[in-house]
């Protein structure tokens, strides 16, 4: 096996997270965790609501029209949707009438109404997975350009478009739509691949990676100079042992989380109403004081949470294909389940809590 990794050079505008070299140490975590034999674990507990109603709207094609209870036995009940409740089924097929989706006969038998006749019969609707979707970016009354649906940086962050820098103002998922205001200043946009999602095992071992001092035989003597260079900086800096550094513009903190958990730590900011702004590894919160954020691990670790309040925070609610015709109180609940952890969140802040953070370098 070959892995080929691209890093960065670095320049006086990186961050800490840039010159750590962050994509080395995951390479190396990944191929030592594949060397141990360790998989991700299997996602169990997702509701599959975009897949769901592609079914629905599949069975009511094939058969004419079916009862809700038949439906709910088919797919849920003696089915493939064990996660949906008989509440969240009657949900969906609400939102799917709204939708004119489906429309009940007198005698009680849901058939397709004339949009859902429209979906079926074009060439792409057996495929359940989402097609590369572009959305609009726009300003004011004006098209600027459009971006991937999966590479839409989150709000508040900058994007390059038409020889200009623009800031992500809003998205709306159910136009199509991207909104944004010309933006100034130095910072740099984000140009970043999506990927997959990544599990917090694998962050852990790239925080073991860049803790250790022995050198892993398999990597080649430039990966060697950027992983000494890396843990180098790593050293005085203090994150190998808090995960903290402090500095005038803030607390930059490195939870070593997966993407779920880095994300509810995210809306666990936003919800605070406190500035921050994520990286590959880190998140910055832009604090006054060390005691503000000690404040905030303090409300993360001993806080009633709702994580399902969380999931409406979420700019971008809509991730798969059908996902657009599933209410918003359901897909707060699938959100909630499938791309949050604030199990992971509140053990970090509690980790963090027990280091002398009053202390940091």
């Amino acid at each position: 096996m070959r892995l080929y990794v691209r890093e960065e050079s670095p320049s006086p505008r990186s961050t800490l997270s840039e010159l750590l070299c962050p994509d080395l140490p995951r390479a190396i975590a990944m191929t030592r965790l594949m060397l141990a034999k360790w998989l991700e674990p299997p996602d169990i507990d997702r509701m599959h609501l975009s897949t769901l109603v592609h079914q629905i709207l599949s069975c009511l094609r094939q058969t004419g029209g079916m009862t809700a209870a038949r439906l709910f036995s088919t797919l849920v009940d003696g089915g493939p949707f064990p996660r949906v409740t008989m509440q969240d089924f009657a949900t969906l097929l609400h939102g799917l009438g709204e939708k004119e989706l489906i429309e009940q006969m007198p005698q009680g038998e849901l058939i397709l109404a004339p949009a859902g006749e429209r979906i079926t019969s074009q060439y792409d609707f057996y495929a359940s997975f989402l097609t590369n979707e572009e959305y609009a970016v726009r300003y004011q009354s004006e098209e600027i350009g459009s971006l991937p649906a999966d590479a839409i940086p989150p709000v508040g962050e900058h994007v390059i478009l038409a020889g200009r820098r623009w800031r992500i103002d809003e998205i709306l998922p159910d136009r199509k739509q991207v909104l944004v205001s010309p933006a100034a200043g130095m910072r740099e946009p984000i140009f970043r691949s999506p990927g997959g999602e990544i599990y917090m095992r694998v962050y852990q071992e790239m925080r073991l990676v860049l803790a250790e001092e022995t050198m892993p035989a398999f990597i080649v003597s430039t990966a060697q100079t950027l992983l000494k260079s890396a843990r180098a900086l790593a050293k005085p800096t203090g994150i190998r042992e808090t995960n903290l550094a402090v500095r005038s513009g803030g607390v930059e903190w490195f939870p070593w989380l997966g993407t779920r958990g880095m994300l509810t730590l995210r809306l666990l900011a936003d919800a605070a109403g406190i500035a921050h702004r994520p990286d590959q590894l880190s998140i910055i919160y832009k604090l006054p004081a060390i005691a503000d954020f000690r404040a905030h691990m303090e409300f993360i670790a001993a806080g009633p949470l709702d994580a399902q309040a969380l999931a409406q925070r979420m700019a971008m609610k809509m991730h798969e294909k059908y996902d657009c015709f599933v209410p918003e109180s359901l897909l707060d609940l699938a959100n909630d389940r499938d791309r949050l952890a604030l199990d992971e969140a509140r053990t970090a802040a509690q980790n963090v809590l027990t280091e002398r953070i009053d202390r940091v370098p």
